[in-house]
């Protein structure tokens, strides 16, 4: 059955690429390039928006699955991962939207973003009360520190980061597709190891669909994802690194995301207060541009550093 799944998500997207390719560049909804950083400029006119197709044929295919009617777990389940998925994804969608209207690099304004990002969040939190998740983190070796009215700040917090986290990572064809595959392929182990097989379910589901995408998003790729998709796939690892009781595996399986991120916080704080940048260009990937790397080299090299610290994060958890 996992691996039907998986095959309908891998060839409903890789069927509808296509022509959604197509129809974008037919509109002219093309990616604006940005003007800084690394040359770029013949990506212009790569349509975006293609983490709309397999976010859409992945919730398409999991709300008919059996296993998300299983019981009322599998349906909470599923429930809280898609609002967590969707809405981000959502969120991601008008931001594209705007910057293709506006053709600019800026869309969604920081202040109503941050709000609807936060709105999501409270909904996703209370998706989890009804789970009964508990309110604290799993820590190895230690067992569960209980955070009390701190949980919601660390939920905000963690719902929040991740999703702009891997929006940060997507900068180069492929990169995010394979880091997301990797990711998601970590928790559909820890899934099955818990018995959560309606997690499992959407997972497959999911990677099949990002491998039906990949095909059209590997250098040189016709279509980039985009906010859509970038947000809603930091946004759904978040959420299941709550449900899973494991947040702190997030760390290490999505190293690769908060490497990037540290990288842009670091490069703006010394060049806002010392006027000096600490590396050629954040985020980090772009950096390996600047020293000649290929974006498939950037590509494998970081792949394989996520899944050597995703199987660190499965022996550990």
């Amino acid at each position: 059955m996992l691996v039907l799944e998986f095959l309908l998500g891998m060839v409903l997207t890789a069927i509808a690429m296509p022509t959604v390719i197509k129809k974008l560049k037919q509109s002219k909804e093309q990616a604006v390039i940005r003007v800084l950083g690394p040359d770029h400029q013949a990506k212009a006119g790569t349509p975006s928006l293609g983490g709309a197709v397999f976010g859409l044929v992945t919730l398409a295919v999991v709300f008919c699955l059996p296993s998300t009617y299983q019981n009322s777990h599998s349906l909470t389940t599923i429930l809280a991962l898609v609002v967590g998925f969707a809405s981000y994804g959502m969120i991601g969608a008008v931001d594209d939207v705007l910057k293709l209207i506006h053709h600019a690099d800026d869309g969604f304004a920081f202040k109503p973003k941050l709000l609807a990002q936060t709105i999501s969040a409270l909904i996703v939190m209370l998706l989890l009360w009804a789970m009964r998740v508990p309110a604290g983190l799993n820590l190895p070796y230690f067992g569960i520190v209980y955070l009390g009215f701190f949980y919601i700040i660390f939920l905000w917090f963690w719902l929040v980061g991740w999703s702009n986290a891997t929006n940060l990572t997507d900068g180069l064809d492929g990169l995010l597709t394979g880091l997301a595959l990797i990711a998601y392929g970590a928790y559909t182990y820890m899934a099955v190891r818990a018995d959560n097989w309606a997690m499992v379910s959407f997972n497959v589901v999911l990677m099949g669909s990002l491998v039906g995408f990949l095909l059209f998003n590997k250098p040189k790729a016709k279509i980039f994802m985009g906010d859509t998709g970038s947000l809603a796939i930091g946004a759904g690892l978040a959420v299941e690194s709550i449900q899973l009781h494991a947040v702190i595996s997030l760390l290490l399986i999505g190293l690769v995301f908060v490497i990037e991120t540290l990288s842009v916080i670091i490069q703006t704080i010394s060049y806002h207060f010392f006027k000096v940048r600490v590396f050629p260009m954040a985020p980090i990937h772009h950096s390996f541009e600047k020293f000649g790397w290929s974006e498939w080299q950037i590509d494998c090299a970081f792949w394989a550093f996520g899944l050597l610290f995703a199987a660190i994060a499965l022996w550990i958890f």
